[in-house]
């Protein structure tokens, strides 16, 4: 019996601000379904170069890019804005882009900065964590915007919530003041066409980025241990993550590629250990079990960099 869907509480922000703005204009497509389509949870890479305290996110790409990529693969058209570092910043036209995004139905926006995001008590806790919401309506100066992170039916000034937008701390953004809004579908790709052009991301990302990084977090945590930034990460955010991303990408391609979702099945259940040794301590045990991973994640980087598609 292969391992059950989760639901439940994972923070997943891009993709469930793209499931209700996406429900809004009419089509009910699950989160889960929505995040295998992001295709995130693949690889790991490094956010900084300390030999000895590494700071790993595990995946292999960028959840603003992601978020476009989802809807092209679902035949989706949209209207985008962002703000590159070169151009210069013009609120009376960012809030006029806004307004006329809204005409036609909520919009997506992010990443921004939780710092920021004053409605939420543990704000002053969140500086530079990356997030994204759906803002339904604009009122005057005020803004109407559902927070996937337990905050509907949220307020905020259009001002003050310019510097959560303006993400200055987020690094890995296209450029600040992103949104997505005007959807409308203009193909309705067949599951097998989803599929193989899901698979195409996946092996783009995986040879466009850091390779080997799991196994080398294994030999610094067997070396080195955690410590209190890599376990605050790992205690809150990135084991139970990276088990719910493997759950959901296994799920789908069960259909279309049963050994990849098995690797993937797998990789869920691993990540679930690890946040339990991580929770213990116990850093030997934790560096085996992210060096199960690693080889794992191996063997399912092979298969999509083998993928050749329709013939």
């Amino acid at each position: 019996m292969h391992m059950q869907l989760y639901y439940g509480d994972i923070p997943l922000c891009y993709t469930h601000s793209v499931a209700m703005v996406l429900h809004a204009y009419g089509y009910d497509f699950q989160p889960p379904y929505l995040e295998a389509l992001m295709a995130m949870g693949n690889g790991a890479n490094f956010l900084n170069d300390d030999p000895k305290h590494p700071l790993v996110f595990f995946d292999n790409g960028e959840p603003d890019i992601s978020i476009s990529n989802c809807l092209q693969m679902l035949g989706f058209e949209y209207d985008e804005y962002y703000l590159r570092p070169s151009d210069e910043m013009d609120i009376v036209n960012i809030k006029e882009n806004l307004a006329s995004l809204l005409k036609n139905g909520p919009v997506i926006v992010g990443p921004l900065d939780m710092g920021h995001l004053t409605y939420n008590p543990n704000h002053g806790y969140l500086k530079g964590v990356d997030h994204f919401v759906t803002i339904y309506d604009l009122i005057g100066d005020e803004l109407c915007l559902h927070d996937p992170a337990g905050y509907p039916c949220m307020q905020m000034n259009f001002t003050d919530f310019l510097s959560a937008w303006q993400a200055e701390s987020i690094a890995y953004k296209r450029g600040s003041f992103s949104m997505w809004g005007n959807l409308r579908r203009v193909e309705t790709p067949s599951p097998a066409e989803i599929y193989h052009k899901l698979s195409l991301t996946m092996k783009e990302r995986y040879e466009s980025g850091q390779s080997n990084v799991i196994q080398a977090y294994a030999d610094s945590i067997r070396s080195h241990g955690l410590n209190s930034q890599q376990k605050q990460l790992h205690d809150f955010f990135s084991f139970r993550l990276a088990s719910a991303r493997s759950n959901y990408l296994s799920h789908f391609l069960r259909k279309y590629d049963l050994e990849r979702a098995v690797l993937k099945e797998k990789m869920a259940d691993l990540f679930g250990q690890a946040h339990l040794a991580n929770l213990r301590e116990d850093f030997i045990s934790l560096a085996d079990i992210l060096q199960d991973i690693a080889q794992l994640d191996n063997q399912f980087k092979e298969k999509c960099l083998q993928y050749k598609g329709r013939e």
